[in-house]
């Protein structure tokens, strides 16, 4: 490690992590390892001099206190921004109270989410006093049993965090209830003293320490950027961006925009109400404007397409259309402006809807794509590299993005973060112990005749010899509906699928119900935490390349060609690395777990890039027998049959 920094932070770090030191006191069951002393060194010299840290730390490093300790020790205040709500809880409930009791005194720290989290008195207030009832207010029994709930809840709960809410209200309930960022008057409203979003950023505003998803920090830098005063976050020295690999996604999303016809209708109820509260009628010209050209534009999408890239011809039909919608947005906007705050603030997301349509409705370039949804139209920045580094990285603020699979020499491009040292730890995991990798030969390509019904076999198979205990990772919904369907019946075990049920609810299943099958896709090849036996073995299809068509994906390649490079080595390919040896990391999450890896996809066998994807794994035993499997898990190959 470098020694020519000042040596403060890094003296302490090697005491608190010493073998008999303060974080051996705060932890029964702490076990010294050097990966993530190596990691915690690595974090404090960051922070001592002031530079931007890639760090790829193993699953097992205890990554968290390993930023954590450093960070806090230093005495500045920290932000650590998660990708998932799961981490962030256990940073709150986990991970802070350890590094509090490790560093030996209390650690000042406040959970901050988006405005949209969190439940409106004004709003639930305003319609109770304007309905009278709960039934004449709502159109569904449901929403009318969902107000009464929440009318309920608003009297007995601290923080109004709709995480915390004992039933879940329909989406259009909590639209109407929950603070909008478009009509909150912030410490101007009546409530702002009790205010539950208002209260999340005063004690924001009080901590060392400000917990926060990617989506609300990149909102904050979007404010800081407008330079009007106002923040989401407070003023900070180290940003901490765990679960980094999701960092390009998460700042082109917020970079981005998009226009709905449910965006439309919630503006169009908006204005209705605060017309209502103000006592006067809604301007219905220009309203009944937006919402007629909004259907028709917005109608003109294919419903059932999924995301689908706009090309300049699909484009040109509808200009005219959105030139009407735009226009109308404009009328609404100067009807409502000079009206109030509620009104002036309902003007001014009116025109934000009128840019974000004008972007979507632009052709697309290297620098830029638009796309169609089922009702909707978005865009989304091509490059943000340009972006962070102007509007991040070359801030005085140090930034530490950790991840188990950063894969930094691709990141470093693809985020514009130049100037950085790094650091890779490897997990302290014993994979060649621990783990076994399955890569039989002989099964179908993808687009083979009878593909479905041979990969059935397979994972049935699998599934057999591991009595269950299994997570399949589909890279497709039609793949899990498809697995799952062949399943159901011939294993004698229960069968979970995604969808079934809410994600935490049918991870609680599973990790209850041992011997229980999950099929999962998307965001299940990510951020969940399975520990022991109930997964014991983890079934992957198809190498996770990104589905063909997909129009940010699509254009980034293209603009990977244009700048000189090859689209699948520059960035199909990284990105499909970096997506296995995150599903990967689902199995092995303790010393004392153990199980199989099954990849099914012949690829990984007979194209030169499989030789990629196995070097980027963690090594262990790779099979292509299944008896190797049933020796495993000491079962027998004739349970297969």
């Amino acid at each position: 490690m470098m020694t020519d920094v000042p040596s403060t932070v890094l003296t302490a770090v090697d005491d608190l992590f010493a073998a008999h030191g303060p974080l051996a006191r705060a932890l029964p069951d702490f076990e010294p390892r050097r990966e993530q002393a190596a990691l915690a060194e690595a974090v404090a010299e960051a922070i001592e001099s002031e530079e931007h840290l890639l760090a790829e730390a193993g699953t097992g490093t205890g990554k968290s206190l390993a930023y954590l300790i450093p960070a806090l020790a230093s005495g500045k205040r920290v932000v650590v921004a998660t990708a998932t709500k799961a981490l962030q809880e256990q940073l709150l409930t986990k991970d802070v109270p350890t590094a509090a009791s490790a560093i030996g005194r209390d650690v000042r720290c406040a959970v901050v989410k988006g405005r949209q989290n969190y439940l409106c008195r004004k709003s639930l207030y305003g319609l109770e006093l304007l309905g009278g009832s709960a039934g004449a207010l709502f159109r569904t029994a449901e929403d009318a049993d969902g107000f009464e709930g929440l009318r309920n809840w608003i009297e007995t709960t601290q923080a109004g965090d709709r995480a915390e809410l004992p039933f879940e209200p329909s989406a259009t309930l909590w639209a109407e209830l929950a603070v909008g960022s478009d009509r909150c008057r912030g410490r101007r409203c009546t409530f702002a003293g009790t205010c539950f979003s208002e209260g999340a950023r005063a004690r924001a505003g009080e901590a060392e320490l400000v917990i926060a998803n990617h989506a609300l920090y990149f909102a904050d830098l979007a404010l800081r950027t407008a330079a009007d005063g106002v923040t989401v976050l407070p003023e900070h020295d180290i940003v901490v961006f765990d679960e980094a690999h999701r960092l390009e996604d998460a700042a082109a999303a917020w970079f981005g925009g998009r226009v709905s016809v449910s965006g439309l209708r919630q503006l169009a109820r908006d204005v209705e109400r605060a017309a209502r509260e103000a006592g006067r009628a809604p301007p219905a010209g220009p309203l009944a404007d937006v919402e007629r050209a909004g259907e028709l534009l917005l109608g003109r999408l294919d419903p059932g397409s999924g995301r689908r890239r706009l090309t300049d011809r699909e484009l040109e039909p509808l200009l005219e259309l959105g030139l009407e919608l735009g226009d109308g947005l404009s009328r609404l906007a100067s009807a409502l402006h000079g009206s109030g705050e509620d009104a002036d603030a309902l003007a001014r997301r009116s025109l934000r809807l009128a840019d974000d349509l004008d972007s979507c409705l632009v052709p697309n370039d290297l620098d830029r794509v638009s796309w169609s949804e089922p009702e909707a139209l978005a865009w989304a920045p091509v490059d943000v590299s340009l972006l962070l580094r102007e509007s991040l990285w070359e801030q005085p603020v140090t930034a530490v993005l950790v991840s188990a699979t950063l894969e930094a020499p691709f990141l470093r491009g693809r985020l514009g973060i130049d100037d950085a040292r790094e650091v890779t730890v490897a997990s302290p995991f014993d994979y060649r112990e621990q783990a076994l990798l399955y890569a039989p030969h002989g099964l179908p390509e993808p687009r083979s005749p009878g593909y479905y019904g041979r990969l059935a076999e397979e994972v049935i198979a699998l599934c057999r010899l591991s009595r269950g205990r299994a997570l399949v990772l589909t890279s497709s919904y039609r793949a899990l509906d498809e697995l799952a369907d062949r399943a159901q019946g011939r294993l004698p075990y229960t069968i979970l699928r995604q969808g079934a049920a809410p994600r935490e609810r049918l991870l609680e299943r599973f990790r209850s119900d041992v011997d229980s099958v999950l099929f999962a896709t998307s965001t299940f090849w990510q951020g969940i935490d399975v520990r022991g036996e109930s997964l014991s073995l983890l079934v992957v299809d198809k190498l996770p390349f990104a589905a063909p068509g997909d129009p940010l994906v699509e254009a980034r390649c293209e603009r990977v060609v244009a700048e000189g490079g090859d689209w699948f080595t520059g960035y199909a390919l990284p990105s499909a690395v970096l997506q296995l040896r995150q599903g990967f990391g689902r199995l092995i999450r303790g010393h004392g777990d153990a199980g199989v890896v099954a990849i099914l996809d012949p690829r990984l066998r007979t194209r030169a890039y499989g030789r990629r994807f196995l070097a980027a794994l963690p090594p262990c035993p790779v099979v292509a027998d299944r008896q190797a499997v049933a020796d495993f898990f000491g079962t027998s190959a004739r349970q297969t049959a």
